[in-house]
Protein backbone atom coordinates (compact mmCIF):
# COMPACT_ATOMS: atom_id res chain seq x y z
CA UNK A 1 0.00 0.00 0.00
CA UNK A 2 1.30 3.19 -0.76
CA UNK A 3 1.94 5.80 1.64
CA UNK A 4 0.07 9.37 1.81
CA UNK A 5 2.08 12.43 1.17
CA UNK A 6 -0.20 15.88 1.22
CA UNK A 7 0.60 18.78 -1.05
CA UNK A 8 -1.19 22.09 -1.32
CA UNK A 9 -1.26 24.23 -4.29
CA UNK A 10 -3.32 27.23 -2.57
CA UNK A 11 -0.83 29.65 -3.23
CA UNK A 12 -0.75 29.60 -6.96
CA UNK A 13 -2.58 31.97 -8.86
CA UNK A 14 -5.95 30.46 -10.38
CA UNK A 15 -5.09 29.15 -14.14
CA UNK A 16 -1.98 27.26 -12.33
CA UNK A 17 -3.99 26.04 -9.28
CA UNK A 18 -6.67 24.31 -11.56
CA UNK A 19 -4.19 23.10 -13.98
CA UNK A 20 -2.14 20.98 -11.26
CA UNK A 21 -4.98 19.59 -9.74
CA UNK A 22 -6.59 18.39 -12.59
CA UNK A 23 -3.06 17.13 -13.70
CA UNK A 24 -2.37 15.48 -10.24
CA UNK A 25 -4.90 12.89 -9.91
CA UNK A 26 -3.21 11.51 -13.43
CA UNK A 27 0.37 11.96 -11.76
CA UNK A 28 -0.75 10.46 -8.61
CA UNK A 29 -1.65 7.19 -10.43
CA UNK A 30 1.87 6.20 -11.40
CA UNK A 31 3.35 7.93 -8.39
CA UNK A 32 5.49 6.26 -5.78
CA UNK A 33 3.25 7.71 -3.09
CA UNK A 34 -0.31 8.34 -3.14
CA UNK A 35 -0.90 12.06 -3.39
CA UNK A 36 -3.48 13.88 -1.41
CA UNK A 37 -4.37 17.69 -2.45
CA UNK A 38 -5.18 19.76 1.39
CA UNK A 39 -4.46 23.21 2.95
CA UNK A 40 -1.47 24.74 3.42
CA UNK A 41 -1.43 24.56 7.29
CA UNK A 42 -1.34 20.67 6.77
CA UNK A 43 0.77 20.18 4.04
CA UNK A 44 3.77 18.12 3.50
CA UNK A 45 4.95 19.66 0.51
CA UNK A 46 3.68 23.28 -0.79
CA UNK A 47 3.67 24.52 -4.36
CA UNK A 48 4.82 28.00 -4.49
CA UNK A 49 5.10 30.84 -7.64
CA UNK A 50 7.75 32.66 -7.85
CA UNK A 51 7.30 35.14 -10.89
CA UNK A 52 7.60 33.04 -13.44
CA UNK A 53 8.97 30.29 -11.74
CA UNK A 54 7.42 27.25 -9.52
CA UNK A 55 9.02 25.29 -6.73
CA UNK A 56 7.73 22.42 -4.86
CA UNK A 57 8.92 23.38 -1.08
CA UNK A 58 8.60 20.59 1.65
CA UNK A 59 7.74 21.37 4.85
CA UNK A 60 9.85 20.41 7.92
CA UNK A 61 7.14 20.21 9.46
CA UNK A 62 3.85 19.98 8.50
CA UNK A 63 2.87 23.94 7.23
CA UNK A 64 6.93 24.74 8.15
CA UNK A 65 9.08 25.17 5.43
CA UNK A 66 12.17 24.02 5.32
CA UNK A 67 15.61 26.00 4.52
CA UNK A 68 16.67 23.87 2.06
CA UNK A 69 13.46 21.78 0.81
CA UNK A 70 12.94 23.42 -2.42
CA UNK A 71 12.49 21.52 -5.92
CA UNK A 72 12.66 24.19 -9.20
CA UNK A 73 9.45 23.35 -11.66
CA UNK A 74 8.87 24.23 -14.89
CA UNK A 75 5.94 26.41 -15.06
CA UNK A 76 4.59 24.70 -18.14
CA UNK A 77 4.73 21.33 -16.67
CA UNK A 78 3.77 18.15 -18.22
CA UNK A 79 3.07 14.78 -16.49
CA UNK A 80 5.89 13.45 -17.31
CA UNK A 81 8.31 16.63 -15.56
CA UNK A 82 5.63 16.73 -12.93
CA UNK A 83 5.67 13.34 -11.87
CA UNK A 84 9.27 13.22 -11.55
CA UNK A 85 9.80 16.15 -9.68
CA UNK A 86 7.21 14.71 -7.11
CA UNK A 87 8.24 11.61 -6.93
CA UNK A 88 11.87 13.31 -6.23
CA UNK A 89 9.60 15.48 -3.06
CA UNK A 90 8.57 12.22 -1.84
CA UNK A 91 11.49 11.01 -1.04
CA UNK A 92 12.44 13.78 0.67
CA UNK A 93 9.20 13.85 2.58
CA UNK A 94 9.28 10.34 3.85
CA UNK A 95 13.37 10.58 4.34
CA UNK A 96 11.90 13.57 6.67
CA UNK A 97 9.38 10.97 8.86
CA UNK A 98 12.03 8.49 9.10
CA UNK A 99 13.98 10.53 10.98
CA UNK A 100 11.19 11.97 12.90
CA UNK A 101 10.54 8.80 13.84
CA UNK A 102 13.84 7.38 14.94
CA UNK A 103 14.62 10.93 16.81
CA UNK A 104 11.16 10.25 18.63
CA UNK A 105 11.82 6.87 19.49
CA UNK A 106 15.21 7.50 21.16
CA UNK A 107 13.95 10.24 22.60
CA UNK A 108 11.18 8.10 24.29
CA UNK A 109 13.65 4.97 25.18
CA UNK A 110 15.93 7.72 27.01
CA UNK A 111 13.36 9.53 28.74
CA UNK A 112 10.99 7.00 29.71
CA UNK A 113 8.55 9.25 27.96
CA UNK A 114 4.20 8.74 28.26
CA UNK A 115 2.51 6.59 24.97
CA UNK A 116 -0.60 7.13 24.13
CA UNK A 117 -3.22 4.71 22.67
CA UNK A 118 -7.30 5.46 21.38
CA UNK A 119 -9.18 3.03 23.77
CA UNK A 120 -11.81 3.35 20.64
CA UNK A 121 -12.09 5.92 17.43
CA UNK A 122 -12.96 9.48 18.89
CA UNK A 123 -13.23 12.52 16.83
CA UNK A 124 -12.67 15.90 18.42
CA UNK A 125 -15.69 17.45 16.78
CA UNK A 126 -16.65 18.65 13.36
CA UNK A 127 -14.52 19.86 10.32
CA UNK A 128 -11.17 18.20 12.11
CA UNK A 129 -7.65 19.29 10.58
CA UNK A 130 -6.46 16.36 8.40
CA UNK A 131 -3.41 16.26 10.71
CA UNK A 132 -5.22 15.18 14.01
CA UNK A 133 -6.93 12.21 12.34
CA UNK A 134 -3.51 11.11 10.48
CA UNK A 135 -2.45 11.60 13.97
CA UNK A 136 -5.59 9.57 16.03
CA UNK A 137 -5.63 6.73 13.04
CA UNK A 138 -1.88 6.00 14.09
CA UNK A 139 -3.29 5.74 18.06
CA UNK A 140 -5.31 3.43 17.03
CA UNK A 141 -3.13 1.26 15.48
CA UNK A 142 0.36 1.59 18.29
CA UNK A 143 1.07 4.06 21.01
CA UNK A 144 2.57 7.37 20.37
CA UNK A 145 4.40 10.22 22.66
CA UNK A 146 3.50 13.32 22.49
CA UNK A 147 6.50 13.89 20.77
CA UNK A 148 5.72 12.00 17.89
CA UNK A 149 2.46 13.69 17.82
CA UNK A 150 4.52 17.37 17.31
CA UNK A 151 7.43 15.77 14.71
CA UNK A 152 6.10 12.88 12.96
CA UNK A 153 2.46 13.95 13.33
CA UNK A 154 2.83 17.33 12.46
CA UNK A 155 0.62 19.05 15.61
CA UNK A 156 2.05 22.03 17.64
CA UNK A 157 2.63 21.15 21.42
CA UNK A 158 -0.94 23.01 22.50
CA UNK A 159 -2.46 21.30 19.90
CA UNK A 160 -1.05 17.21 21.48
CA UNK A 161 -1.76 19.06 24.62
CA UNK A 162 -5.49 19.79 23.48
CA UNK A 163 -6.09 16.48 21.53
CA UNK A 164 -4.82 14.53 24.71
CA UNK A 165 -6.78 16.13 27.20
CA UNK A 166 -10.33 16.09 25.44
CA UNK A 167 -9.64 12.47 24.72
CA UNK A 168 -8.39 11.90 28.61
CA UNK A 169 -11.57 13.79 29.49
CA UNK A 170 -14.10 11.56 27.03
CA UNK A 171 -12.48 8.50 28.39
CA UNK A 172 -10.92 7.62 25.09
CA UNK A 173 -7.37 7.39 26.04
CA UNK A 174 -5.52 4.72 27.31
CA UNK A 175 -1.72 5.65 28.97
CA UNK A 176 1.54 3.64 29.49
CA UNK A 177 5.36 4.77 30.58
CA UNK A 178 7.34 3.22 28.85
CA UNK A 179 10.27 2.29 30.32
CA UNK A 180 13.72 0.79 29.62
CA UNK A 181 13.79 -3.40 30.38
CA UNK A 182 16.72 -3.35 32.78
CA UNK A 183 19.29 -6.25 31.30
CA UNK A 184 19.75 -9.57 33.35
CA UNK A 185 22.83 -9.58 35.26
CA UNK A 186 25.23 -12.06 34.03
CA UNK A 187 25.60 -15.08 36.32
CA UNK A 188 28.78 -14.84 38.61
CA UNK A 189 29.66 -17.66 37.37
CA UNK A 190 33.70 -17.11 37.25
CA UNK A 191 33.62 -17.26 41.48
CA UNK A 192 31.94 -20.92 41.15
CA UNK A 193 34.03 -22.55 38.67
CA UNK A 194 37.15 -21.13 40.47
CA UNK A 195 35.89 -22.55 43.32
CA UNK A 196 35.08 -26.08 41.83
CA UNK A 197 38.80 -26.21 40.33
CA UNK A 198 40.39 -25.60 43.51
CA UNK A 199 37.80 -27.91 45.32
CA UNK A 200 39.03 -30.40 42.51
CA UNK A 201 43.44 -29.69 42.79
CA UNK A 202 42.02 -30.53 46.25
CA UNK A 203 40.24 -33.66 45.85
CA UNK A 204 42.70 -34.94 43.76
CA UNK A 205 46.05 -33.86 45.99
CA UNK A 206 44.14 -35.91 49.48
CA UNK A 207 43.52 -39.01 47.30
CA UNK A 208 46.10 -42.16 48.35
CA UNK A 209 48.30 -43.01 45.26
CA UNK A 210 48.44 -47.17 45.82
CA UNK A 211 51.67 -48.77 47.10
CA UNK A 212 54.34 -50.27 44.65
CA UNK A 213 54.33 -54.05 44.65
Amino acid sequence: MKKTVSISPASLSQLLKERFEAMLPVVAGRSIVQWELCDTADADVVVQEHGDRLSLCITHERGLLADAGTLPIERDFRVATLMQTLDLAAVRVLNRRDSAVRTAQGSIADQGAPLYQLKYWDVPGHRTPMKVLRTLAAMTRRPVSREWMTTVGGLSPPEADSLLAGLELRGALRSSSAQRVPQAAPRAQAGFVSRLKHWLRGGRATVPTAAPR
